[in-house]
């Protein structure tokens, strides 16, 4: 709650689904946040993303808050059909085989092309995830030809923030 009371909000990006607002606040370092008024496709996120960085200043070392994924349903997607098919992800468990399911997410989202190209001449140098969120396979928007029973848990969801460090 004292974070809401120190953050600024300093800017916005017009997306086609709706507005995104910027929050800006200085903690170990600089963060940065978006806050989409509602769900948001691939290019409008990647336009609110590049809108967002624009406004970073000089800092060699950042982090963006991006909130739920959830609020992004092609990133949503995204790591649910991953899990589907990973030797990682136990689908009747609804976790990893090893490892914290926080872990696993954040693995994935570092591993995916779509999700990295994000942050274009920033360099990736972390991802974390908390709070973890599960459905039904029922219930989640899957690929075709890649059947998985069911009632198959996977992770839809969580919080994120991903650390960016200048090349």
């Amino acid at each position: 709650m004292f974070e809401l009371l120190i953050a600024a909000a300093f800017g916005a990006y017009q997306a086609p689904e709706c507005r995104v607002a910027f929050e800006r606040h200085e903690e170990t370092r600089l963060v940065l946040r978006l806050r989409p008024a509602c769900a948001l496709g691939y290019g409008s996120t990647q336009g609110a993303v590049r809108a967002l960085l624009a406004q970073e200043g000089e800092a060699r070392e950042l982090s963006v808050s991006f909130g739920r994924i959830e609020r992004y349903p092609w990133l949503s997607a995204l790591l649910a059909r991953q899990a589907s098919s990973s030797r990682r992800w136990s689908l009747a468990a609804g976790k990893p085989y090893e490892g914290h399911e926080n872990a696993y997410v954040a693995a994935a989202l570092r591993g995916m092309p779509e999700f990295t190209a994000l942050f274009e001449r920033w360099l990736v140098a972390g991802v974390a995830v908390e709070k973890v969120l599960l459905k039904p396979a029922a219930e989640l928007s899957l690929a075709a030809g890649a059947p998985v029973p069911p009632d198959s848990k996977l992770p839809f969801d969580a919080i994120l923030w991903v650390t960016l460090k200048r090349p």
